[in-house]
């Protein structure tokens, strides 16, 4: 299979993210981050005799997301008993809540589908409310790396919102703003894309699935909130 050559895979999920075939059990977790969490997750599924296929995890204002296939490691096919699922999705979750409260933890077992890893991990996160864990301002005394700005504003001339950013620039960084857009329900009908150095520039015209442009205070800090938590969602891998 493609995803037993670990340089193919990795060339691949740069370029537009690999498809997992039927032969895997996809493997969805969701907790809070902490030092050795990735580890104990391998030791737990070795121990449950499940050879990992490929995985990634991404981590955000102290939350993880993870995205894992798995095989079977005596068939190498996909899981399918049951009651092994059910204890595979127990044990998971076990790890994943440590000393927080456990109902911060999720771990969900499915077969896969068309969706690609790196859009699944930003739909994992944005349903986790990754992007209002921590407060922002702690984060820009920590970060070194240019925080990302977003500004959203009206057009009442032609009845859209203006969101515009300014970032480091980086590999997937469209992709990622615009898949966040999509999940949140809006559309764009124009866009501008700038590149300069290691800066970039970003300006779209959008409007909700609805027909309207966003209508609230409220509304426009939580687009903020979410744009600036897609961008810095892949920082680590610059």
């Amino acid at each position: 299979r493609l995803e037993k050559n670990p340089s193919f895979a990795t060339s691949m999920r740069e370029s537009v993210g690999v498809v997992p075939t039927e032969e895997h059990t996809v493997i969805e977790l969701t907790g809070t981050d902490r030092p050795g969490l990735l580890s104990e997750i391998c030791a737990v599924l070795a121990d449950l005799r499940c050879n990992v296929v490929t995985a990634e995890i991404w981590t955000h204002n102290t939350r993880a997301a993870a995205v894992v296939h798995v095989t079977d490691d005596s068939s190498g096919c996909a899981i399918e008993d049951p009651s092994r699922l059910s204890t595979i999705r127990d044990l998971l979750c076990n790890v994943l809540r440590g000393s927080d409260d456990p109902k911060t933890a999720r771990t969900a077992l499915s077969h896969p589908g068309v969706t690609y890893r790196d859009r699944r991990l930003h739909q994992i996160m944005f349903a986790d409310r990754d992007y209002e864990r921590v407060e922002r301002a702690g984060l820009r005394e920590r970060d070194k790396s240019p925080f990302p700005h977003v500004t959203v504003l009206d057009c009442v001339e032609r009845d859209y919102t203006v969101v515009t950013m300014r970032a480091k620039d980086r590999p997937k960084l469209l992709f990622d703003i615009v898949c966040t857009l999509t999940d949140m329900q809006y559309v764009v009908f124009h866009g501008v894309v700038q590149t300069e150095r290691t800066g970039a520039y970003q300006e779209f015209y959008i409007r909700h699935v609805d027909g309207f442009p966003v209508s609230s205070e409220a509304e426009r800090e939580r687009l903020i909130q979410c744009l600036e938590a897609a961008i810095e969602r892949r920082a680590c891998e610059v």
